[in-house]
């Protein structure tokens, strides 16, 4: 490597090493062979007339600055011309281009993950069968979160959900807006029905709102029960993930279920979960919209400071609000005005 030649004249970007690659040659860690591409690169920008045998002159080993030096101009930061005369490309414009080229790849990497998930669960859940284990323990958030996936992929038709404020809940609506707007997709891509029973104690968490929203657009339809014992993720009639980390914050305890009389018990839980709750519409616009948002979460069993803290209103000003649209729906308690404002269509 030490007589390697200079690279060729105007050396198109390509596939070249990486500070991996630097390492090896040198046997040092990645770190410190990107601290001296750093290197490479700040000697080469502080003089007007860079070349590769100015850097060898430094100090520096010849394959390790041929290596640098490709590195560098595949990252599209500069030349290397016949000779070994070293071209330093304007940074104020070529590393703002690097910037957008890695900013691409990650959004590319973050679209393809959907897609890759469903497509690594499928597969994984066409070669496990359904009869393959009626009840699977799970030791973990993590564990929960793959096995949602994974019977989530398998799906055909519906996914029914009931949600308590659990861990694995918090980390869910924790998740990435984008990520909440992400339709939910089975076997062959089809697009699944979602329907989601939240436990009131969720309009606690931060932002809810504008998740809710985010998972509206990406096509689930969700109400609001008091009464949720647990959470679970049912898939068809096949498959259902419950989640115990209500009961135990490591998410040790919960199980997949695939015994199809469990699952069945769970679907009549969830309908039953469902039937009784109350939707979360917010519809209008300015001060109507306001009102209509403290209407519908007061039917969802929101308590005054929980509604100012979604809707930014302070408490005084939604306690003034609640007692005006209770008197103006004749309603004697919060729960009469939520059943009013429904019944007129208001939410």
């Amino acid at each position: 490597m030490a007589g390697a030649d200079p690279l060729p004249p105007d050396d198109p970007p390509r596939t070249g090493p990486s500070p991996a690659d630097l390492a090896a040659a040198l046997d040092l860690d990645s770190d410190e062979a990107e601290q001296t591409v750093t290197r490479v690169y700040l000697a080469v920008v502080q003089h007007p007339e860079p070349s590769r045998s100015l850097l060898l002159a430094q100090g520096m080993q010849a394959p390790l600055v041929d290596l640098a030096l490709r590195l560098l101009a595949d990252r599209g930061l500069l030349r290397v011309h016949s000779g070994g005369q070293v071209e330093v490309l304007p940074p104020d414009i070529s590393l703002p281009a690097l910037a957008l080229a890695y900013e691409r790849q990650a959004r590319e990497a973050r679209s393809a993950a959907h897609e890759l998930a469903q497509v690594f669960f499928q597969a994984r859940a066409a070669s496990r069968g359904r009869d393959a284990g009626a009840i699977r323990l799970l030791d973990s958030l993590d564990e929960i979160a793959a096995a949602t996936a994974e019977a989530v992929a398998s799906g055909r038709e519906r996914i029914r959900t009931f949600r308590t404020l659990s861990p694995r809940t918090r980390a869910v609506f924790a998740s990435p807006i984008h990520s909440h707007e992400e339709t939910s997709r089975g076997v062959g891509g089809t697009t699944l029905d979602y329907t989601t029973v939240y436990d009131t104690a969720v309009l606690e968490v931060d932002n809810l709102l504008e998740v809710l929203e985010a998972r509206e657009r990406g096509g689930e339809r969700a109400r609001f029960n008091s009464a949720v014992p647990f959470s679970a993720v049912i898939v068809d009639d096949h498959t259902a993930v419950v989640d115990l980390s209500e009961f135990d914050p490591s998410g040790f305890g919960s199980v997949v279920v695939r015994a199809r009389p469990m699952v069945l018990a769970l679907i009549a839980l969830a309908d039953q979960l469902w039937d009784s709750g109350s939707p979360l519409h917010r519809t209008g616009q300015g001060g109507d919209r306001r009102d209509r948002t403290i209407l519908a979460l007061m039917a969802a069993g929101a308590t005054d400071a929980t509604i100012a803290r979604q809707t930014g209103i302070s408490q005084r000003t939604v306690e003034r609000r609640v007692r005006a649209l209770m008197d103006q729906l004749g309603a004697g308690t919060r729960f009469q005005a939520g059943v009013q404002a429904a019944r007129r269509g208001l939410i």
